[in-house]
């Protein structure tokens, strides 16, 4: 509940909402919450969040993420394309700041934070902490952002760093601990939490991991359960599909459960990560409430695929967000969605075809 406080005092307060876009704001969330409950056909509304790639540059090579491949080329998201994003959406809410990449490389990261706010719009992201500096940390304290992430991914060095390849982890935690530490000396304060990817090579520190986050003094942390294929590459699907946990194994489901009653006891917020781990009846509502745009403008179905070459639905550089939200491509995929007629990028994501 205090999180969820805090979260909309740092929507009401600390973001300067220029009072012009407000009527167009109201109008597109009413349409959209209608849609929501009635579930209508027509898609007759713009997303009210959206994710937005500021670079696909990382200095950390993660044996789950497609950065680690050694053809990956890195790109940063440019200032103009990133206010062509924002001023084609007036109607936004929040943006979340992520991607393939580390967002603290782009330089003009914080750039895009101020101009988001202008337009009254609520800015998350998530950083690997490699680059939590004092000088950034300074930054993202007084940045106003809603909330930040950090990936922590095991509790020891050797866990940690045989996931995370090329990176730190004392570096990590120190940084993680200073922002913290920071951050909490306000009262208006962005949320700060801790995501962890579960999978087999950490798996054993599941308990260590949720105490060390809590001594740290994360506001929250959540567990993903289910590794992405990115779109369904093929080796990807192999790569990820060994380190998988299966989480509907008993000794997992007790954990989880263990897990969750510890939590209420210590009061720490608890989450697990479930988006990519849908099924027929649970369907994946990406298409409907939100897009992701990646580094060089393109519009994909979604973070779990983030790559370009795998699917796109147009680009932001090219024609407008709206043409592109309302056209035929997009509109097919909706409806194969609803019928669950999966493409191959989708499929991973369901429990059926797993």
């Amino acid at each position: 509940m205090l999180l969820s406080i805090r979260r909309l005092v740092n929507t009401c307060i600390i973001n300067t909402f220029p009072l012009n876009l407000l009527p167009r704001k109201l109008f597109n969330l009413a349409n959209f919450f209608i849609a929501s409950k009635f579930e209508r056909g027509s898609v007759d509304y713009l997303p009210i969040s959206m994710d937005v790639e500021p670079t696909t540059a990382c200095n950390f090579k993660c044996t789950m993420c497609a950065v680690s491949m050694p053809d990956f080329t890195a790109k940063n998201m440019n200032i103009e394309t990133f206010k062509k994003a924002i001023d084609d959406n007036p109607q936004l809410l929040k943006i979340k700041l992520q991607g393939l990449g580390e967002v603290l490389t782009n330089k003009q990261f914080f750039d895009m934070v101020k101009y988001a706010k202008t337009k009254g719009i609520v800015c998350e992201t998530t950083t690997n902490g490699s680059l939590l500096n004092s000088k950034n940390i300074n930054l993202l304290r007084d940045s106003g952002m809603s909330r930040i992430m950090v990936s922590i991914d095991g509790a020891t060095k050797s866990t940690f760093e045989e996931i995370r390849v090329q990176s730190n982890f004392k570096v990590v935690v120190d940084g993680a601990r200073q922002l913290i530490k920071q951050c909490k000396k306000k009262f208006l304060r962005p949320q700060i939490s801790a995501w962890c990817v579960l999978q087999n090579s950490n798996y054993h520190e599941i308990y260590e991991i949720f105490e060390l986050c809590r001594d740290m003094g994360f506001d929250d942390l959540s567990y993903q359960i289910q590794l992405t294929s990115w779109g369904g590459q093929e080796y990807w699907l192999d790569a990820n599909k060994s380190k998988q946990i299966n989480f509907n194994a008993e000794q997992v489901q007790n954990d989880v459960e263990k897990l969750k009653s510890l939590a209420r006891d210590k009061n720490f917020a608890l989450h697990i990560y479930e988006g990519n781990a849908l099924t027929f009846e649970k369907q994946c509502e990406w298409p409907f409430r939100t897009s992701h745009i990646t580094a060089d403008g393109s519009i994909v179905p979604c973070a779990l695929i983030s790559d370009p070459e795998v699917v796109t639905l147009g680009n932001i550089n090219e024609e407008s967000y709206s043409t592109i939200w309302q056209s035929k491509d997009y509109k097919e995929f909706r409806e194969n969605i609803k019928n669950n007629k999966l493409d191959d990028y989708c499929k991973d994501c369901y429990l059926e075809y797993r």
